[in-house]
């Protein structure tokens, strides 16, 4: 019989894709079948489980690692269930995007036991696991090097950029750890770091926050290395320095190398470490090139009487300086494979209702602030939590609220909240969105990604999906995909009105919705026009959201900018500004330009107001009413 190879080929690799491709987790009760690593090798694309037991689709971590596809079109994950694996490892510099998840550092544990003195092997080859790949993240796991104290002895060794190990265990003794490459960028957050001698050594750019160091004799905790062009070294952060029983007599570090840069930022110090706190290696040179700094510490240790007279104790606004963003800021990207930060980000609360009303209280004593109604008025129906985005782990989110008795499709707004780009919440345009929802439109407030997790476009992208998503969904919130608006407060109305006039790709976005992101009308509310412009003060918020000054980025802040666009789509505005000009940089020109175009705006103007004056009365119901006017003229609602 004659055999088809190719149809033959064709009908095992989707019979392969079919296995792999499901969809896993560490509570899934699906059966897995085991796989057959010599005929996958480098083909595997999809979540992949480790297990002794055979309970996996491999037995090995190694085999795992043969079996992933390099450059991977989008991430996986590998699960690593419980067990002691006896492994020596390294991840190629074609792997990327992979994360490496075990149950717990307790029960799930990578060891080897190579040391340098055996077979004259040297220290850079003892390593129990090297990581070469960039985008890698580990979590829940332990990496040891178990030949115990016999000198140098690596457990990790890293050189790839953007790794991130989290809640992982480092066990050793001398060299237990190497974080190296002069271009390599890492964090270590929740984990425990134990050894001798020089256990954290290496020329990487590190982070280490809320850590446990713990030394097990007297001797030196880092050994950096870092290059004289490199600004950033070991940085410790909220740390906690910890010593076994006996040890009485440990540096915080020496300079392997000369221009060698550790920080120790509010870390907790034993009483093990030396009132003098550095070392010079016995190399005087060294005291002149190397950076060695202190804030905040405490503990028996943390004393800085006594520190030698090289080393640097920092204010703490100099210390602030030292943030996550400049440790791993350069001049590759900071993205992950969906366009936010590698590394991660923080929340950004500095924008809420009732911060912004204690402040403005202050010069105008008779505002009072525009609070959430309570659910179930009667006239309003509140749909919350809808996922119109996924970014791997990340979803986001968007409320809406419709009239409770809309006989037909009804007008609709996208809300976007305001906050510099980078703090706020959708729930301040909740109460604006509720009321004109009861004035008879659907309104959907959206959360976007703000500027410490994704820079400009993210945030554009982000409400133009939620845009389709509103549409592919009319049916099921009454909407006239016809007729909608959107409106945006503060930073909001600058993203309001750069949605509302672009539709190339540059500000599109990738997307699965075969609908389009156009509305019909904006409202901006003291949203700036022009970030560089003689009546903007925008400057580091604006910054940070943009990559840069103006002098770093002149393009990106053009590009930002809705009256600098070559070919704007125009479409009607509604201006509602507060007494300050600066919130409305650029609108007078822009106006021009809608007027020689022939598109109807409207300028509003409320004297004598906070900035953000639509949190409060008793500008709230005013700003409804221009509003609902508006948009009844733009959408002829007056003959419906």
């Amino acid at each position: 019989m004659k055999i088809n190879f190719m149809k033959t080929g064709f009908f095992y690799l989707v019979f392969l894709v079919l296995t792999v491709s499901i969809a896993f987790s560490q509570g899934n009760s699906e059966k897995i079948v085991p796989l057959d690593s010599e005929k996958l090798k480098g083909k595997i694309e999809h979540n992949i489980v480790v297990a002794q037991d055979g309970s996996g689709h491999f037995k090995t971590i190694g085999e795992a690692l043969d079996a992933i596809r390099v450059y991977l079109p989008k991430p996986l994950t590998v699960y690593i269930k419980p067990g002691v694996y006896r492994e020596k490892l390294v991840i190629l510099g074609p792997v990327t995007n992979v994360t490496f998840e075990g149950e717990s550092p307790e029960t799930t544990l990578i060891t080897y036991d190579d040391y340098a003195a055996k077979d004259n092997m040297g220290t850079f080859e003892t390593y129990t696991l090297k990581v070469l790949g960039n985008s890698l993240t580990f979590k829940n796991l332990t990496i040891e090097n178990s030949a115990g104290d016999v000198g140098q002895a690596v457990a990790l060794h890293t050189e790839g950029d953007r790794l991130v190990f989290e809640n992982c265990r480092f066990i050793g003794n001398q060299d237990t750890m190497f974080p190296s490459g002069e271009n390599s960028r890492q964090l270590y957050k929740n984990c425990y770091i134990e050894g001798t001698t020089d256990f954290i050594f290496g020329s990487a750019t590190a982070l280490f926050e809320n850590c446990e160091i713990h030394s097990k004799a007297d001797s030196y905790i880092t050994a950096a290395s870092t290059p004289e062009w490199v600004e950033y070294g070991y940085v410790f952060k909220d740390c906690k320095l910890t010593a076994a029983e006996g040890v009485t007599k440990v540096y915080l570090g020496r300079p392997w190398r000369d221009f060698a840069k550790t920080v120790f930022i509010t870390t907790e110090m034993g009483a093990h470490i030396v009132p003098e706190g550095w070392h010079n290696w016995n190399r005087k040179n060294a005291e002149h090139t190397v950076f060695y700094a202190e804030a905040g510490s405490y503990g028996p240790g943390g004393s800085s009487g006594e520190r030698v007279d090289w080393s640097h104790q920092l204010t703490s606004e100099e210390a602030k300086k030292i943030h996550i963003y400049e440790v791993f800021a350069g001049k590759t990207k900071p993205l992950d494979f969906y366009g936010n930060r590698w590394y991660g980000y923080e929340n950004d609360n500095s924008f809420n209702l009732e911060d912004a009303w204690k402040k403005d209280v202050k010069n105008f004593p008779q505002i009072k602030p525009r609070a959430i109604p309570p659910s179930g008025s009667g006239s309003v129906t509140e749909s919350r939590g809808h996922v119109y985005k996924k970014l791997g782990d990340r979803e986001l989110e968007l409320d809406v609220f419709s009239p409770v008795h809309a006989k037909s499709s009804r007008p609709a707004i996208v809300m976007i909240h305001g906050g510099g780009w980078k703090a706020g919440d959708k729930e301040l345009q909740m109460p604006m969105a509720m009321a004109l929802a009861e004035k008879g439109f659907v309104t959907a407030v959206v959360e976007y990604r703000l500027s410490p997790e994704a820079q400009y476009p993210a945030a554009i992208h982000d409400v133009k999906e939620a845009i389709r998503w509103l549409k592919v969904h009319v049916d099921e919130f009454g909407i006239d995909s016809g007729r909608m608006a959107i409106s945006g407060s503060s930073a909001g109305g600058q993203i309001a009105a750069l949605v509302g006039f672009t539709n190339t790709q540059e500000y599109e976005g990738a997307t699965e919705l075969e609908v389009n992101a156009s509305v019909k009308a904006i409202v901006d509310m003291d949203g700036v026009l022009a970030f560089h412009h003689p009546e903007s003060a925008e400057g580091q918020v604006a910054s940070e959201w943009l990559g840069g000054t103006y002098e770093q980025n002149p393009e990106i802040w053009d590009a930002a900018s809705p009256l600098y666009l070559e070919n704007p789509d125009l479409k009607p505005i509604l201006f509602i500004n507060s007494q300050y000009p600066r919130f409305h940089a650029g609108r007078d020109e822009l106006v021009s330009k809608l007027e020689k175009e022939d598109v109807y705006s409207e300028v509003h103007t409320f004297p004598g107001t906070p900035h953000p004056f639509w949190l409060y009365d008793p500008w709230f119901d005013s700003t409804i009413n221009l509003i609902v006017d508006f948009l009844g003229k733009v959408f002829h609602l007056e003959e419906n």
